[in-house]
């Protein structure tokens, strides 16, 4: 295995791990996965860029995916942390009742 294959596959799943956030989201909120890279990739886009938010992004399940990708880009770790602890839930609940 060369050198700029490894590099090629770090840059592969470092991507990968930068759209996790907003493939979640799409995930819990039943959107498709496209459009919610689209979501990711219109908040960190220079302010310049793209002005006015899209249409596409205000209603519905749409909605509640950009605010968890918003709050995904704005502030990780509360994204992260809310993510953990919807996951450990059921583990205890499981615990207390056993």
């Amino acid at each position: 295995m060369s050198l700029a294959t490894l590099h090629n596959d770090a840059r592969r799943l470092a991507i990968r791990l930068k759209q996790a956030p907003a493939r979640m989201a799409a995930k819990l909120c039943g959107v498709d996965p496209a459009l919610a890279l689209r979501m990711h990739g219109w908040l960190t886009a220079p302010p310049q860029s793209a002005p006015v938010m899209p249409q596409a992004f205000t209603t519905g399940a749409e909605a509640a995916c950009f605010a968890l990708i918003r709050i995904s880009v704005a502030k990780p770790a509360v994204f992260w942390g809310a993510l953990l602890a919807f996951l450990s839930l059921p583990v205890l609940l499981a615990l207390r009742w056993s």
